[in-house]
């Protein structure tokens, strides 16, 4: 990848960046950020351009913390930091999946009995802490299929992208793959406390139609563009 090509992609990434972030919606833009990141590395970067890109986002995040980051996303990246400093305000969603997961054990609680989400204890358990309740209430058992199910699902994404015939529809399949494993590995992330509570939900199992639909949309794209290859 030479300097004009990676201009030119920084470029159209940070437009929408930009835009989606003064919302505000830092993790939808995260999402963006991550799926430009998955091209440029398939692409080829250069080391020394990650190392600019390593600063100019320190830079970024220092300039957003200051002058464009909400309130209650600092309180966010705060409560990450240290769930216990506010465990029965900011940081009581945080808490309250981790104690989900690990009340589920090896079998769970069984389904519809969870105790941290039927008594309400767990915060919108039907969308960014689904993952919890499904610890919660099948184990470890239950979420290591879940798990397992999207292991699958994206090694078949990465092989189709890898079999592709021209780079448009290499890149296609790319950006499909990594948006459905940057929602998937930022919303279980979340749930274990691993990263800062951002509002993405877990795809084909969180609740929401309009995330159901565009995701069946995505995959349909890739099913006709599998379907072709194999004509």
């Amino acid at each position: 990848m030479g300097l004009r090509s990676f201009a030119e992609a920084s470029f159209l990434t940070l437009v929408p960046v930009i835009l989606v972030l003064l919302q505000p919606d830092f993790g939808s833009a995260s999402i963006l950020v991550g799926i430009w990141a998955f091209f440029l590395l398939y692409a080829g970067i250069p080391w020394r351009y990650v190392i600019v890109l390593a600063l100019a986002g320190g830079i970024a995040f220092l300039i957003g913390w200051n002058f464009f980051f909400a309130e209650y996303q600092r309180s966010r990246v705060l409560t990450f930091l240290d769930p216990g400093s506010d465990p029965l305000g900011e940081g009581y969603n945080v808490t309250q999946a981790i104690i989900a997961v690990g009340s589920g054990q090896w079998l769970g609680s069984g389904l519809g009995f969870g105790t941290q989400s039927q008594l309400k204890f767990l915060p919108e358990s039907q969308t960014d802490f689904i993952f919890a309740v499904v610890a919660e209430e099948l184990g470890f058992l239950g979420t290591a299929l879940l798990l397992g199910a999207f292991i699958f699902v994206f090694s078949r994404l990465f092989r189709l992208a890898h079999k592709a015939t021209d780079d448009f529809t290499c890149y296609l399949i790319l950006g499909i793959s990594s948006l459905l494993f940057l929602q998937f590995f930022v919303n279980v992330g979340m749930n274990l406390g691993l990263f800062p509570v951002t509002g993405i939900g877990l795809p084909f199992v969180s609740y929401g139609g309009s995330s159901l639909v565009v995701m069946l949309m995505l995959f349909a794209i890739v099913q006709s563009v599998a379907t072709r290859q194999h004509a």
